[in-house]
């Protein structure tokens, strides 16, 4: 159970005095155990209430500090006589009022209450260990699983040995990374890394250290020393703006600056379209132990998509995440992400070579599909992979698995053949490919359409029940506005105008788990009709218009109007983000 917790309103904060803070401060004020009972405290209230109250007062010298206490008193009461902010209160502390809760959580039972503040209380004490630590770390396990496929011949008397060929199944690396992080000033950190890895016949250990400023917003300079063998020295400048990114870097052996001269790398990128997110990128590297320089020329560009928005939405350069990111989503998982492609050259004597890359990452599967072609003096070579992560938890058809918790990840990579086997490696792509096709079918979608009904049925419950006053409001503003309504109408009839004869706004999907969650708003939108003409800006908010409520926060919603003019049917369904614009043209119905 997860629910969405803000920061509360600046108009109702319940910070008192410094001594508010303390646990069990507002039973303080009341002068009450925290066993006190509703009647208790009521009975409590309305006594201090009585000796407090700044009209009770004659004396000038005590009314001020009779005014203070009495909104303590005010303020402890109404926590204290609501159930819902007392339970949090005795779970939380003074934290637990400054943050706003949803509605519907005032709906659930004292055990699924208590479920709910005991996640959020964990979530917030993990920020507070990630925040203090800045811990970025991984671990990485390889495993030689080569024996499982070995053929005959390597092996004759263990090839039909099962037992034997899981045997032979060992631990090829294994290497460990952390990095700390500390900053120093508002421009200035430092960064301490280990690294520590096991091969099958050596081990090797790096410990460097960072030093990172920033001396403007678009110019920074890093230096890295290692403090173990072979004491590695290096630095890299770095501009960039909006449009322009260049990069510079430099290392070397301070013990070998003779026999080896630092090594220099050159990069320069560049936005080539004003309209556009495509980069294009080059390269330069030139390394002493290296006969050639080495170049390389990218070109690439990301554009994210949302299908369930308004064909004529289009997402600002850069924006990488879907719009309703806390909304239902499609049945499929496929409305929302981000599409990324890029061309590269790559010259380098005989290992030159021109790749191809296409990725897709849908957003509320939290799948990442991805594609690749090389072609090169070597010769040819190709690559395929999914992968899905989760917050704590993502698998690959790479065959490597990661975990994470408190940004520390375990990498788990599987070699399952040392040569080239192309039998195999069809399989490789074949078997994962089936299995993640098969787990979205399965597993997936139905996930998918569990999800968007748990969230309509949600909605419809706060439409019902939480949110009963704000559909009570818009009953009470549709009355109001009917007498109005009605007189335009009537002019509007006459002349053969603009007449509305159903009008209803409500979630763009319509389909059985939406049901009930279309709002009539015909008489709203009567009265906003003037000359024969209705038009609303797509900058204000169509659920704050006079007899709007908003039926399905966070979900992609349409007004749907049908209307007479000149005596001809029109219809009409209009995105949230488009304005409101009657009569039109394309809205004839033929």
């Amino acid at each position: 159970m997860t629910f969405d917790v803000e920061r509360d309103e600046p108009g109702r904060n319940f910070d008192m005095a410094s001594d508010a803070d303390t646990r069990d401060y507002l039973y303080a004020v009341l002068n009450l155990p925290n066993t006190a009972s509703q009647n208790e405290i009521r009975e409590r209230y309305r006594a201090l209430s009585v000796i407090f109250h700044p009209d009770k007062q004659h004396d000038e010298r005590t009314r001020d500090t009779a005014a203070s206490k009495f909104l303590d008193i005010q303020k402890a009461y109404e926590v204290l006589s609501d159930p819902f902010l007392r339970q949090i209160y005795d779970r939380l502390g003074p934290q637990g009022l400054k943050w706003k809760w949803p509605a519907e959580l005032r709906s659930k039972d004292n055990e699924e209450i208590k479920a709910a503040l005991d996640e959020w209380e964990f979530d917030r004490r993990h920020d507070a260990v990630e925040q203090l630590l800045q811990p970025r770390g991984s671990v990485t396990c390889s495993i030689n699983a080569s024996s499982l496929f070995a053929s005959g011949d390597d092996s004759a008397q263990n090839s039909h040995n099962v037992l034997n060929r899981i045997r032979g199944i060992g631990l090829a690396t294994f290497g460990v990374r952390q990095n700390v992080t500390k900053r120093l000033g508002p421009k200035t950190t430092v960064a301490l890394t280990g690294h520590s890895q096991t091969g099958s016949r050596n081990i090797t250990r790096t410990l460097t250290g960072t030093l990172q400023h920033q001396f403007t917003p678009r110019f920074a300079l890093e230096l890295t020393a290692g403090f173990l063998k072979p004491y590695v020295v290096a630095a890299a400048t770095t501009y960039n703006d909006n449009d322009n990114a260049v990069v510079l870097r430099t290392g070397f052996v301070p013990t070998l600056w003779r026999a080896l001269p630092p090594f220099l790398t050159l990069s320069v990128g560049r936005r080539l379209f004003r309209h556009s997110p495509t980069q294009g990128s080059a390269t330069w590297t030139f390394s002493p132990g290296s006969p050639t320089s080495r170049l390389e020329l990218h070109v690439h560009s990301s554009k994210p998509f949302d299908l369930t928005s308004p064909e004529e939405y289009t997402p600002a350069p850069g924006a990488d995440e879907p719009m309703f990111d806390n909304g239902p989503g499609s049945i499929t998982g496929f409305g929302a992400g981000v599409g990324s492609w890029s061309y590269g050259l790559v010259l380098h004597g005989l290992e030159s070579c021109f790749t191809v890359n296409y990725s897709v990452f849908l957003h509320e599967l939290a799948l990442r599909l991805k594609a690749g072609v090389e072609i090169g003096f070597p010769g040819a070579a190709y690559s395929i992979s999914a992968k899905w992560s989760g917050k704590r938890t993502a698998f690959s058809t790479y065959c490597w698995s990661r975990l994470s918790y408190l940004r520390q990840k375990w990498t788990l990579p599987i070699v399952l053949s040392p040569e080239n086997n192309e039998t195999l490696a069809l399989y490789s792509i074949i078997i994962p490919s089936t299995a993640l096709a098969l787990g979205y079918h399965f597993i997936l979608k139905p996930r998918r359409r569990a999800q968007r009904a748990t969230y309509f049925d949600a909605a419809r419950r706060a439409l019902k029940e939480e949110r009963s006053a704000v559909m009570r409001e818009s009953e009470n503003t549709g009355l109001l506005l009917r007498e109005p309504a009605r007189r335009h109408m009537d002019a509007e009839r006459a002349i053969g105008g603009l007449v509305i004869l159903e009008a209803t706004y409500g979630p763009t999907a319509v389909d059985e788990d939406t049901a009930g969650l279309h709002v009539d708003v015909t008489i709203p939108l009567q009265a906003l009709v003037h000359k024969s003409q209705l038009y609303v800006s797509n900058k204000v908010p169509k659920s704050g218009i006079q007899g709007f409520c908003d039926p399905a926060p966070e979900t992609p919603k349409s007004l749907r109007v049908r209307y007479v003019f000149r005596d001809q049917m029109h219809y009409a369904e209009i995105p949230d983000l488009m304005p409101i614009v009657l009569p039109l043209r394309d809205h004839l119905v033929v």
